[in-house]
């Protein structure tokens, strides 16, 4: 039988002013797919400029408005607009707008993705998104390689 989950529940992590609900957990799709419901409060940083050597991520935003850095642009991205990420292409993302902005993230292969969100979840509860080596070392498990630029958490600023 398929998984139903419904609108309103409570997220699974919190990482500063992003809410991360688990739609489709690795575990359930043999780790073939992960999709993700990511609320991001209004001027809050996202990921910083990085990459994936494995991973083919897209975006879907559901409302508000999601500023993406792609291939050298700042695009804004409204209810409606979908990117997919290949993987090698360099990205970011944040939210630098006034209102929040809910979007739909999913990850193929998953790669166990959940463990990112709660290391990340960990790091933001110790205050230490800003530690380098422990971004780093969280990212590098997860195929997720900071590229130059990268600052943590970033603003696109």
């Amino acid at each position: 039988m398929g998984q139903v989950y419904r609108a309103g529940g409570a997220p699974n992590v919190t990482i500063g002013g992003m809410q991360v609900r688990y739609l489709a957990r690795s575990g359930a799709t043999r780790d073939a797919l992960g999709i993700y419901r990511i609320e991001l409060a209004p001027h809050s940083p996202g990921a910083g400029l990085h990459r994936h050597a494995r991973l083919t991520e897209t975006f879907e935003v559901h409302s508000g408005r999601l500023t993406l850095r792609i291939e050298g642009h700042s695009l804004d991205l409204g209810p409606g607009d979908f990117v997919l990420i290949p993987p090698g292409q360099p990205h970011a993302f944040c939210n630098r707008s006034d209102a929040p902005v809910c979007f739909t993230l999913s990850f193929t292969p998953a790669l166990a993705r959940e463990g990112f969100f709660e290391g990340l979840a960990e790091l933001s509860a110790t205050d230490r998104l800003s530690d380098e080596a422990a971004m780093e070392a969280l990212m590098a498990r997860y195929d997720q390689e900071p590229l130059e630029g990268f600052s943590g958490w970033s603003s696109l600023e």
